[in-house]
């Protein structure tokens, strides 16, 4: 006999289980959506993350490529931007003033008479027309030849010579200048060290690889002591910003013949805004060791983003406060709005509320106390706002939507992510620090690799000076030439004083 209450049951459960299945796989299906919309975004859309800017649809990109948008879906979207209002906007009035660009008035002047074709005799001189144009000499190699006269003392009591002048590198053939050259060359204007030499070469000298990059190794190991001094400032700091980027570094070569294998390590950056010092540091990888090092005697305020390993080491640190970047929070939502716009546009909405409060702050140019104060009456409700809404829609929204991750990485951050209204000289988020690491970037585009671990940590020490010389509006050119110049003479004691945020207070006025 037929048992069709077994066979029933059996058939639900079956029939549950494929429920579960399905929906398990349309979960998969759009969590894999979300990761190409990110990654399509990532390679052509726009990295701007302004309201205006994320209601444009970038069709036009999409179909660059053919990245998968089917022609009902084309139609679809061409249909809904031409049905949206369009905004006319309204021309920026040019500012008195803007025409063509003025030349610095600093700059050497070469003055050529030109006189008419025709005889001038007897005519009178009433005024002149004024051209400027701005002209380059080209860059010149050229011989520094030291002749130091050498004179005998009177009854055979020696001879006397001229002493020659301390450099970088003793008895080698580079200046000071030109070592600084190749620095600045590498680390502020991302050009490899092989197209710096075709360059030289192209100017008359031939220097080899090796030859160049010993000489930009020593003068490392010069700058050193001045390194070592702004790690011991910038981790007792009370207030520090963190991030991290990935750098190639090439490992050493272990069989004759077999090419090298490349290492994937990581920039570890600290940045102080109040003394304007920021820190590069190389760690061979991205664990909890590098920071943990550097600031196993850091006590105070720390910024970071989301990840992990700063929440492991610090969520519940005696001696730390751990804030967060609200960027990196907005972010999510900024994801989220291709799936859930009404809502995710909610959220963005209340952020750029408290991102114009801060830009309001900068431009009143208010101290840090006028900041907190002026925070606590402004900001404070916005923050109470979007963490209400935030909490009321978590159990509304499913856990691994877009929406639901962005919902689920800032609430339990909520504390950290708020806390900069505590106290004026917080920053809202981490773009500070960003802003610092965009030059490794430009960098690592070009010269893709360092050619070792102990040439990524010069890399790291370099970055560090011409980003601390750039938060302080120092010319890097001028700031390390007259450091290699000073560093060899100057008092241990004193050596804070090259360091380009004190180097205009200190630097000798002869030299201004």
């Amino acid at each position: 006999m037929i048992d069709y209450k077994t066979l029933y049951e059996k058939a639900q459960q079956e029939l549950i289980q494929s429920q579960v299945q399905v929906q398990q796989k349309e979960d998969q299906i759009t969590q894999l959506n979300f990761e190409l919309d990110k990654f399509r975004k990532y390679l052509f859309g726009s990295k701007s993350e302004k309201l205006s800017n994320l209601k444009e649809v970038s069709l036009a990109q999409m179909q660059l490529f053919d990245l998968g948008v089917d022609q009902q879906q084309q139609e679809k979207l061409s249909q809904q931007a031409a049905e949206a209002p369009v905004e006319k906007k309204t021309p920026k009035k040019r500012a008195k003033g803007t025409g063509r660009m003025t030349l610095p008035q600093e700059l050497r002047r070469e003055e050529i008479i030109i006189e008419p074709e025709e005889d001038t005799t007897g005519l009178a001189h009433i005024g002149d027309d004024i051209t400027e144009v701005l002209d380059v000499v080209p860059a010149e190699l050229y011989v520094k030849r030291y002749i130091r006269r050498k004179y005998a003392k009177p009854n055979g009591k020696g001879i006397l010579t001229g002493s020659l002048p301390e450099r970088v590198i003793e008895k080698g053939i580079p200046s000071d200048r030109l070592v600084a050259e190749m620095i600045l060359d590498k680390y502020v204007y991302g050009l490899p060290l092989h197209r710096q030499i075709n360059k030289y070469r192209q100017l008359g000298v031939n220097i080899p690889a090796s030859t160049a990059s010993d000489w930009i190794l020593k003068g490392w190991k010069h700058l050193s002591p001045l390194w070592e001094l702004l790690k011991l400032l910038v981790v007792n700091q009370q207030y520090v910003q963190a991030d991290e980027t990935p750098i190639k570094v090439q490992e050493k070569q272990r069989k004759p013949g077999k090419q090298r294998a490349i290492h994937q390590g990581y920039m570890w950056v600290y940045h102080a805004p109040a003394d304007n010092l920021v820190l590069f540091d190389y760690q061979k990888g991205r664990d909890s060791s590098g920071p943990k090092n550097m600031l196993q005697n850091f006590k105070g305020i720390l910024q970071t983003d989301g990840y992990k390993v700063y929440e492991s080491l610090y969520a519940n640190h005696p001696d730390i406060a751990l804030v967060y970047c609200m960027a990196h929070a907005r972010r999510k939502f900024v994801d989220a709005v291709k799936y859930d716009e009404q809502k995710a546009n909610t959220v963005l909405n209340m952020m750029a509320q408290l991102y114009q409060l801060e830009q309001d702050y900068r431009d009143e140019a208010l101290t840090w106390q006028q900041r907190t104060e002026r925070r606590q009456q402004q900001a404070k409700p916005i923050l109470d706002q979007l963490q209400e809404w935030m909490l009321k829609h978590v159990d509304q929204v499913l856990p691994k939507s877009p929406l639901g991750q962005a919902i689920n990485y800032t609430l339990p951050r909520w504390s950290g992510l708020s806390a900069y209204i505590q106290h004026g000289q917080i920053e809202i988020d981490n773009n500070l620090i960003e802003n610092t690491i965009r030059p490794l970037a430009i960098g690592r585009k070009n010269y893709l690799f360092s050619g070792s671990h102990d040439a990524a940590e010069m890399t790291a020490a370099m970055y560090s000076f011409m980003a601390t010389c750039k938060k302080n509006d120092i010319n890097e050119q001028d700031w390390i030439t007259d450091v290699m110049k000073r560093c060899q003479n100057i008092n241990h004691k004193d050596l804070y004083q090259l360091l380009p945020n004190n180097w205009k207070k200190y630097k000798p006025q002869s030299e201004s």
